[in-house]
């Protein structure tokens, strides 16, 4: 059974567990692996520290020390998550205790975004076109494999969504009447909105078509076979599927969202109040709760002074299929 659907072991944080989870649902900032990480905090109170009355810092100490076998990664992901729920339990005068402190990482690599080139671009979504589905991937698989793929990488391209994001829309979060997707489901806590550009538009629109053929009805945008949304590992294993036939340098389905920011940022041509404008728009699109974190990719701009000159023009066209036929080769 998995740990969020196990009852809560009685422990001195229980009661603010239980309310924890309720804000969470509440405030439509749940998220499953979060709680679980408190329910494991929860657990480790009830078997160490039975007897304990209140929640101290020593237990908080205690929990959040490094195993040997552990690395500092890993630890820090279990901090992160008891800081996040003592933040709610101080706040609301449960408990006063200090936040604990994460560990310092070392030997770590910093990663840069793949700057994709025109070329490669053009090479990936021809690829992605023509994907053949495995051997042993038949039927309903192979006929969602063959329509989802080349369209769902194009989304992220065009749109600079989050993986997560495309991957767990509803069919009620597009509205192809107007050209806006609604994304409810999304890192930040606010849900916001994405313009479509009007080629990905009449392509969704096709899309769309195609897909109530194969799953009249379907509830999920991008489905699987049983109408589900796909896990991440999916979006990693489609995109290298496609990404091995042109190039051996190392991208991620991830990296479209850094061109995507920096491909905007780059045909920006003014400044002052209207570059203000600018940025606060693909602060939003892009769903940043700070603008701050749209900045970042500033930091990235040299690396793609010699990409498409806007995302909108002639360049980003070529990218798209011929929409009259996109589709005449699943017949």
């Amino acid at each position: 059974m998995p740990v969020s659907e196990q009852p809560y072991s009685y422990s001195a944080i229980s009661h603010i567990v239980k309310k924890y989870e309720l804000y969470k649902r509440a405030s439509g900032k749940f998220s499953r692996r979060t709680m679980d990480k408190i329910r494991r905090f929860n657990d480790f109170c009830a078997q160490n520290y039975p007897s304990a009355e209140v929640l101290t810092e020593e237990i908080v100490l205690d929990y959040c020390k490094k195993k040997k076998t552990e690395s500092a990664k890993s630890c820090n992901n279990r901090i992160v998550g008891v800081r996040g729920f003592l933040k709610y339990a101080n706040s609301r005068g449960f408990v006063n205790i200090p936040l604990p402190s994460t560990i310092p990482r070392v030997n770590v690599t910093s990663f840069e975004p793949h700057p994709f080139t025109p070329e490669e671009l053009a090479r990936f979504f021809n690829e992605a076109d023509n994907l053949e589905p495995p051997i042993n991937c038949r039927d309903m698989r192979a006929a969602l494999m063959k329509v989802e793929v080349p369209v769902f990488f194009r989304l992220l391209y065009s749109t600079g969504m989050r993986t997560t994001e495309a991957r767990l829309l509803r069919v009620e979060d597009v509205d192809l009447q107007s050209g806006v997707i609604n994304i409810r489901y999304t890192k930040s806590i606010d849900e916001h909105r994405v313009a479509l550009h009007e080629s990905m538009w009449s392509l969704l629109q096709m899309y769309n078509v195609k897909m109530e053929n194969l799953m009249p009805g379907r509830k999920t945008f991008f489905p699987n076979e049983y109408d589900k949304p796909y896990s991440g590992e999916w979006v990693t294993a489609s995109f290298k599927k496609v990404w091995k036939k042109v190039s051996t340098a190392h991208a991620r389905a991830y990296d479209f969202r850094s061109h995507y920011a920096v491909v905007n940022i780059n045909g920006w041509d003014h400044c002052g109040i209207e570059w203000m404008d600018k940025l606060l728009y693909l602060s939003r699109s892009m769903g940043h709760r700070y603008i701050q974190n749209t900045l970042y990719y500033y930091r990235l701009v040299p690396l793609f002074a010699h990409q498409l000159e806007n995302l909108t023009g002639c360049g980003y066209e070529e990218l798209l299929p011929d929409l009259n036929d996109y589709f005449e080769y699943e017949d």
